[in-house]
């Protein structure tokens, strides 16, 4: 047999239909603090401008048995971001890589540069020698508050580099550059669906407005699968579309750390897939590189500490969700409904007088049939 329950509370008594709303609210609102807001304006100031240049020398052989020697300059215009407080900047790999694409590019600009008609890039192999590349960092003046913003580039020095397959990271370092506004790695890799954002500078909206103006790009997508490049290499899939100037950036979570470096978009017929580096190999690859990366701030961080980890906005846990307000309601409009049955049904129970002993009668139906009433007439209880 259930027993009726009330509680006390300033004169006033609560049917335990109300007790239960109250019990099964409270761990509701005590577990499902506001959802933390990223602070763009904070990440803004670490994403940076990746500008690397290579000058290439190339024989090019003529029918008549001469050659000549030509010199050219190409470019690769990507972004990045501090991954440390002492000038550390993480890119992709490719960004300052001298792979396959990068001859068919230099070709191509020394064809268009002479004019040399009935050839293609993809169909020559002249030799061809590639200085080392020139890294330059910058950031557009958009950016509030960052440290180069509006300035003079600066030459970065190459540190360590991950070709496509093997990883696609890239660490450089801007010597004696101290403060550097570092975003959080995240610990481990993301979930399929789990959200995704991801940062950086898109050729097309640079090339459509004032440049120097321009503030980084945050496209929101998911997760779509995690795969493997052809050395084993994991990496992330991500619906979120990746675009020539972004390669380099950071991809966030929903907690504004970084899971992946923005990799690869590749087209095939009218789909696209598009790829970030794996949160694991790219914290293994600073590391090893002796990248002191920033720690996770915890619930105990000093104001000061706190300040050095840009990536999340403060979390203000007095507001709720909407969603939570309107099961709340739904909730305790269905208690009430409950408690008003409850109460009808024990005002047809006789209340026995004071220690009497009743014998056990049979159960009441529920809900209750039809049945006399005094006056001979028929009901049905609603």
């Amino acid at each position: 047999m259930t027993k009726s329950m009330t509680i006390k509370e300033s004169g006033k008594r609560h049917s335990a239909p109300f007790v239960i709303a109250a019990i099964l609210s409270a761990p509701l609102l005590a577990a499902s603090p506001a959802a933390a807001d990223v602070d763009s304006d904070a990440i803004d100031k670490s994403i940076v401008w990746v500008d690397t240049a290579w000058t290439a020398t190339v024989q090019v052989p003529f029918k008549d048995g001469t050659t000549e020697t030509y010199r050219t300059t190409v470019y690769a215009y990507c972004t990045g971001w501090f991954v440390s407080d002492t000038g550390h900047i993480a890119t992709a790999g490719h960004c300052v890589d001298a792979d396959d694409a990068l001859r068919t590019n230099v070709y191509e600009n020394l064809i268009a540069e002479q004019k040399f008609t009935g050839v293609r890039a993809e169909d020559v192999d002249w030799p061809m020698t590639l200085a080392d590349p020139l890294i330059k960092i910058d950031q557009p003046s958009g950016i509030d508050g960052g440290l180069l913003s509006g300035k003079t580039a600066i030459t970065a020095q190459l540190i360590a580099k991950q070709g496509f397959e093997k990883g696609d990271n890239a660490l450089l370092r801007i010597a004696d550059m101290k403060d550097t506004p570092a975003l959080q790695l995240g610990s481990e890799a993301p979930k399929v669906r789990a959200k995704v954002t991801s940062i950086g500078f898109p050729d097309l909206v640079g090339s459509t407005s004032d440049v120097e103006r321009q503030k980084p790009s945050y496209r929101s997508g998911a997760v779509s699968s995690r795969s493997y490049s052809t050395q084993g290499v994991p990496r992330t899939e991500i619906d979120t579309d990746i675009t020539p100037g972004m390669s380099g950036g950071p991809s966030i979570n929903e907690a504004g750390e970084v899971i992946g470096i923005n990799s690869a978009y590749v087209h095939q017929g009218s789909g696209q897939a598009n790829y970030i580096t794996d949160t694991q190999t790219l914290r293994d690859f600073l590391t090893s590189n002796g990248v002191k990366l920033p720690e996770v701030a915890s619930n105990t961080a000093t104001p000061a500490a706190a300040a050095n980890v840009p990536a999340v906005a403060s979390q203000n846990t007095s507001e709720i969700p909407v969603w939570m307000i309107a099961t709340l309601a739904v909730l305790v409009l269905a208690l009430l409904a409950m408690a008003v049955l409850l109460v009808r049904v024990m005002r047809k129970q006789p209340t026995p007088a004071t220690g009497a002993n009743l014998p056990a009668g049979p159960p009441m139906p529920w809900p209750p049939e039809q049945g006399p009433r005094d006056d001979g007439s028929f009901r049905r209880e609603s």
